[in-house]
């Protein structure tokens, strides 16, 4: 193969459209300090020999704000990154230190208090029955398979063909095209999800727009991404996991995000309060910790929307 990997350029916002963009930053991924992070991250095949002599260049939109990389692996090296570069292996492996009880009872507290959430905001449309989910960006299908134990019906889309090797046991299609030729979901998806998702996609308007057209009026929209407010470079290993160049390459910020779903048709709701405890003293901490929040007027880059 080819020791040269191919990049195409974004030169319009990904939010607006806007061809006004300002450089924030850029340098190449052989230079410090990206490539010790790329060289000690966990790969199949380290992608370095590829890309260290590719430029990447960091943009911010002038007139909505909107930040993100503008070069970007075409749709061919895509494929290999999921498939060569990001191997199953390596996958588990930089999933490793997170492989804990703790973790794994955090992330089932955090997951089922949006299952409660949806459980809620769904009844009307859905009437007796089932909540139907739709998880754009899956992973390994864990969100699906708690859904799944509430009686919920649904299914998934990862590009990653190693994710989609999963012992969840739950749907997971390549491409949001081979959802739409399933028809054992009724009319539309009440809910469609994506976290951490966001920061990743080509064109995050695009599928956000596809994700719309899947949806029963009125349907829910939950978006989770990193907050990338006041990041416009690489100098410590907070921004590198914030703008990887070569993978987070939309840099949502609390407005931007906002703005992008709401050009994709859909309306910014409430969130509803859920607490997941056995201790009271969880809940009088976190209602201080939303009251400060509400007073000091702090959104944040995990959203709740519906089709309008």
């Amino acid at each position: 193969m080819n020791k040269k990997s191919k990049f195409r350029e974004r030169n319009q916002c990904i939010n607006c459209g806007s061809s006004d963009l300002k450089v924030l930053s850029s340098g190449y991924f052989g230079h410090e300090p990206l490539r010790s992070r790329i060289e000690n991250a966990p790969w199949g095949e380290s992608p370095l020999p590829y890309i260290e002599n590719e430029k990447w260049i960091f943009v911010r939109c002038n007139k909505c704000a909107q930040a993100f990389h503008k070069r970007i692996l075409t749709p061919e090296w895509n494929e290999i990154r999921f498939s060569k570069w990001m191997t199953q292996e390596a996958i588990k492996t930089f999933e490793e230190p997170t492989n804990t009880p703790e973790h794994h009872f955090n992330r089932a507290k955090f997951l089922t208090s949006h299952i409660l959430r949806i459980e809620k905001n769904t009844r009307k449309l859905r009437g007796r029955g089932p909540v139907r989910v739709l998880d754009f960006g899956c992973g390994w299908g864990e969100f699906l398979a708690i859904c799944e134990r509430f009686g919920f019906v649904c299914c998934g889309v990862d590009r990653s063909s190693a994710r989609r090797q999963n012992e969840n046991n739950v749907k997971i299609f390549p491409e949001i095209e081979d959802v739409k030729k399933i028809n054992d979901l009724g009319q539309g998806f009440h809910v469609a999800t994506l976290f951490q998702v966001l920061e990743h996609l080509d064109s995050p308007l695009e599928i956000l727009e596809a994700l719309r057209n899947l949806l029963v009026p009125g349907g829910i929209l939950i978006i989770e991404t990193p907050d990338c407010t006041d990041v416009v470079n690489i100098k410590d290993e907070s921004d590198y996991w914030k703008i990887h160049p070569l993978d987070h390459i939309n840099a949502f910020t609390p407005s931007t995000l906002r703005n992008i779903a709401v050009k994709a048709g859909f309306q910014p709701i409430n969130k509803d309060v859920v607490y997941i405890t056995s201790d009271p003293k969880n809940v009088i901490i976190n209602e201080i910790k939303r009251f400060v929040r509400r007073i000091i007027k702090k959104p944040k880059t995990q959203q709740y929307f519906c089709k309008i």
